[in-house]
């Protein structure tokens, strides 16, 4: 089926009504709507800055790793969190350093009961041969 130019105009004239109807009470509301939100939307990160940010996470690993190394706590580099600051991870170091003090402290030998002193070893101590000698013979004979 043919349409007349009329026809053909007319048709044409519709479509571009309902176009621009459309583009009023649909598209517009939604083109603002998004250029509202894209105010929200975070920056993207040049490789220049990605770049920033880990040389500066890894300077902020490397100084952690020196006061731990400073501190003799190399062993516990794996057990600090690197993400923390700086001040927040330098409490962590003295806290673990005073715990790890605190268990030395507690670790120390501690005798249950001393030995009593015999007439042997008072006379050792004194440095008298005879009384050592005869605290012996008393053991033997006596």
């Amino acid at each position: 089926m043919e349409l007349t130019p009329e026809q053909q105009a007319h048709v044409e004239e519709l479509i571009a009504d309902a176009k621009s109807e459309w583009e009023t009470s649909v598209l517009s509301p939604l083109t603002a709507e998004r250029d509202e939100l894209l105010q929200y939307k975070p920056k993207q990160e040049t490789d220049e800055q990605k770049e920033i940010a880990r040389l500066k996470a890894e300077l902020n690993h490397q100084k952690l790793v020196s006061k731990l190394k400073e501190s003799n706590l190399d062993d516990f580099i794996d057990l600090v969190n690197f993400n923390d600051d700086e001040t927040e991870a330098q409490k962590k170091i003295e806290k673990l350093n005073s715990l790890l003090e605190q268990r030395k402290l507690n670790n120390l030998y501690e005798p249950d009961n001393k030995r009593p002193t015999t007439a042997y070893d008072q006379s050792a101590a004194k440095g008298d041969t005879v009384g050592m000698l005869q605290s012996k013979l008393s053991k033997l004979f006596g």
